[in-house]
């Protein structure tokens, strides 16, 4: 296929753009914020469950993307310009520093919660909406199903590092300071920022763009 990403291309694309929306740095501060009061080993049990969840979720959703497509009638191009919509305004919380903030009900909700690994936690930090839109318009941009693998590979790789953060975290959570946070957050928020626009230009490109086009 002329139009498929090659290998090394979409390695890059997937897993820029989901680092950068999955933001594992700035998950760290919400966990401890939110297990303060846990044990050690609780904390880890949470953070363990929580991202094997998010990651479990997340495949399904980049796995299924095009049958959901299919089932609401919604084309691909569609899903790009929505998409890139939704992961910008995400990427403009990161960079103004407003990211990973739990609404009052969520917090109160978390906090009457012996365990948070569900929810606030696995869904909606760390497999929220625009980290699952980012997932389906990957599944929809793979080729192939050996590029499918490789997107689940990277989900789990990250997945994988972000639960070594929190595990890090827990062990020694004066590591890293708020201004570190901010700093990588706005960094990654720049990132996104430009992933979510290549996703609105390839849309426009593909729904409107490309019947005028052709020969």
């Amino acid at each position: 296929d002329a139009d498929m990403i090659s290998n090394p291309e979409y390695i890059g694309l997937a897993f820029g753009s989901l680092f950068a929306i999955l933001s594992p740095f700035a998950t760290v501060p919400t966990f401890l914020a939110l297990t303060e009061d846990q044990t050690s080993e609780a904390q880890t049990s949470m953070a363990r469950r929580a991202c094997l969840l998010a990651c479990l979720v997340l495949v399904l959703f980049s796995g299924l993307g095009q049958h959901i497509l299919a089932g609401f009638r919604v084309s691909v191009p569609a899903l790009q310009i929505a998409g890139g919509l939704v992961i910008l305004r995400v990427a403009l919380e990161l960079i103004s520093g407003e990211r990973r903030r739990l609404t009052p009900p969520e917090r109160a909700e978390a906090e009457s919660k012996d365990d948070i690994a569900i929810t606030p936690l696995a869904i909606p930090i760390l497999c929220g909406p625009g980290t699952i839109t980012t997932g389906i318009i990957l599944g929809t941009e793979a080729g192939d199903a050996f590029q499918h693998t490789l997107l689940v590979g990277i989900i789990a790789i990250l997945y994988a590092t972000t639960f070594g953060l929190l595990l890090l975290a827990i062990r020694s959570s004066t590591w890293m300071g708020p201004l570190t946070v901010r700093v990588i957050g706005r960094l990654m928020g720049m990132l996104l920022a430009a992933v979510a626009v290549q996703f609105i230009l390839n849309g426009l490109q593909d729904g409107l763009l490309e019947p005028w086009l052709r020969p």
